[in-house]
């Protein structure tokens, strides 16, 4: 994709701090209820899909999309890249299509793996395929739990993910904008870009059943081409 806005882009270099940057939060139902798990067959990356909640951004009610897991992270902080990154899609307005926002969280080999993700890691490992690099179609079949084109159910709250996701070591305050893309084709610009400072944990092990199954799922960084990343003031400490 060709212009000026793509994303991801290494955060590093243009960075000021702005003082009206919004906290952020996630409003959505109380009780889990069931997302749907695309795997590696149909999408670029593992995808947990028909999420609900929305997130107001300048004003306009952002609507929760989906969330995909990308091995290793899309955006770099520094010029280092995390094992991860969570990305939280969001419409740019009710019954649209088009994806406006985009959050992300960097995924970082821990003791224990977020509480909120278990649900989905846990599906992960019913299906058939795993990432094989010398196959014909990259994938290979064996032990067969799910049937390739089964798209299992999830169970998803979206009050546990903002409690994890945001509310963890003061994300919902501790973040990084900038005017961006999609990273999958075909890298749409005009979206909102928000990239979460404290990353957040994985075991190991979980870490690798994901990048087995996917492999390397990360876009390359693009030109920044003179774009301003704002940042938050006040970092919070907690998580």
């Amino acid at each position: 994709a060709r212009g000026r806005q793509q994303s991801p882009i290494n955060l590093e270099v243009g960075v000021r701090r702005d003082r009206r940057l919004p906290m952020l939060r996630w409003d959505g139902p109380s009780e889990p209820y069931q997302a749907v798990l695309v795997g590696p067959l149909y999408a670029n990356a593992l995808t947990l899909t028909n999420l609900e909640g929305t997130m107001t951004v300048s004003g306009l009610p952002m609507r929760l999309r989906n969330m995909t897991i990308h091995t290793p992270s899309e955006h770099r902080v520094a010029g280092e890249a995390y094992h991860g990154e969570l990305e939280f899609s969001h419409e740019a307005s009710v019954g649209s299509d088009r994806v406006g926002l985009v959050v992300s969280a960097f995924l970082s080999l821990g003791d224990t793996t977020a509480p909120f993700l278990r649900t989905t890691l846990n599906a992960v490992r019913g299906f058939a395929y795993t990432f094989n690099p010398h196959a014909v179609n990259g994938l290979s079949y064996d032990p067969p739990v799910y049937q390739s084109d089964i798209k299992p159910p999830v169970w998803f709250s979206t009050q546990e993910a903002a409690g994890g996701v945001l509310g963890h070591g003061g994300n919902y305050a501790n973040y990084m904008t900038y005017a961006g893309s999609l990273t999958a084709p075909p890298c749409t610009e005009g979206v909102t870009r928000i990239v979460l400072r404290q990353p957040l944990s994985i075991t190991a092990e979980d870490f690798a059943l994901v990048a087995s199954l996917q492999g390397h799922t990360a876009r390359p960084d693009q030109k920044q081409d003179g774009r301003v990343i704002y940042e938050t003031v006040t970092h919070p400490k907690g998580g």
